[in-house]
């Protein structure tokens, strides 16, 4: 009896634990909710709609000739089309599909080369994460400027000065002296980013830390370039999100900045989602992924986050600049804790402190 029993509680935890597993697994799966195109003379765009943040990988074939793009961790809603004919002379027609359990297959026929179509991430906004699919006349190099009131931001620049007297200590100074650095505070304007369960907008706190970060930098000797001083869009509206996305790269390409730092706050439904994130271009260099680490654990070691990692991406602002680049996920702005933190000025100014440290030691060891 006691032989059965002892079975049947086995039995039990098993199927206990196979459940906890699949329930785990898909809240760690991407959903894929929407499937859109865009069509003009110059490219064709498609763009996919995720409730979450996605890994990809693309792939072109022939016979015939195309490009496949695999979402991996990713379901498909039930109610995208699955087939869509597209009129133009970049692409005939996309189909998406669920390849695999975990993976959701998009295909485009087209016959242009590995130069005429780019695919990238694009975070944050009412979605909270799109992959963008341009095929076509895909040259930005004439987008956005670093000159204008709204656009970039030289050390010199007093107008968006914090009236902070930091403690920097003469080795930072001497590593940091003259150092050309771009600082990209995510969304502002008409872009909130995402949104905390107070209400804190992701908008807000980005600026307030880059703010803090740029002055500290200041102090230290460096050239500063920040995207936007104020709550405001970088590229002149209207502008697409890429015209937005590339506004805020060609500042830091334009100056010949020696490092770009895009600052960000994460977001999921769950709001027991916590931590910092550093992420870096999944075909970037070895200094891009030190910088993306050294100013993840700048950050955690001063604001005590729980550690995510450092983590390869396609996100266009570290896709498309010319020198090692990383984007920042300070916190979770969905979660009441981090929330907290970050609309605190003690939380602000310790989170720029950590990417000051982090930035410090990147170039201390070059």
């Amino acid at each position: 009896m006691r032989k059965s029993l002892y079975i049947f509680s086995l039995v039990c935890l098993f199927t206990l634990l196979c459940m906890q597993s699949m329930v785990f697994a898909a809240s760690e799966t991407a959903t894929i909710k929407n499937l859109r195109i865009s069509n003009n003379s110059d490219k064709v765009r498609i763009v996919v709609d995720a409730d979450k943040e996605v890994d990809y990988q693309s792939f072109a074939l022939s016979s015939p000739d195309r490009v496949v793009i695999d979402l991996n961790d990713a379901a498909l809603a039930k109610n995208i089309e699955k087939e869509v004919d597209i009129n133009s002379k970049y692409a005939s027609k996309v189909r998406v599909a669920q390849f695999k359990d975990n993976v959701v297959r998009v295909v485009v026929e087209t016959d242009v080369k590995k130069s005429g179509y780019d695919i990238f991430g694009i975070v944050g906004g009412e979605t909270p994460y799109r992959v963008a699919m341009d095929f076509g006349n895909i040259s930005y190099a004439a987008i956005g400027s670093t000159t204008g009131s709204s656009t970039s931001s030289s050390s010199n620049d007093t107008s968006y000065r914090v009236n902070e007297d930091f403690d920097i200590d003469k080795n930072a100074k001497s590593v940091l002296k003259g150092k050309r650095i771009t600082i990209d505070p995510g969304h502002g304007g008409s872009d909130s980013g995402a949104i905390g369960p107070t209400g804190v907008r992701e908008k807000d706190p980005t600026l307030r830390i880059g703010l803090n970060l740029a002055e500290m930098l200041k102090q230290s000797g460096a050239k500063v370039y920040i995207t936007r001083k104020t709550d405001t869009d970088v590229a002149p509206q209207p502008a697409t999100d890429v015209e937005e996305l590339q506004a805020r790269v060609d500042v830091g390409n334009k100056t010949n900045s020696d490092i770009f730092v895009s600052i960000h706050l994460d977001s999921f439904t769950s709001p027991s989602a916590q931590g910092t994130t550093g992420y870096y271009y999944v075909n970037g260099s070895s200094n891009s992924e030190r910088l993306a680490r050294y100013i993840k654990e700048g950050v955690i070691e001063q604001i005590g986050t729980y550690d995510r990692g450092t983590k390869t991406s396609n996100f266009y602002v570290v896709k498309h600049t010319q020198m090692p680049a990383t984007l920042l996920e300070v916190a979770f702005v969905s979660n009441p804790k981090e929330e907290a933190i970050l609309k605190s000025d003690d939380g602000v100014k310790k989170s720029a402190k950590g990417i000051f440290n982090g930035i410090v030691r990147y170039f201390s060891e070059l």
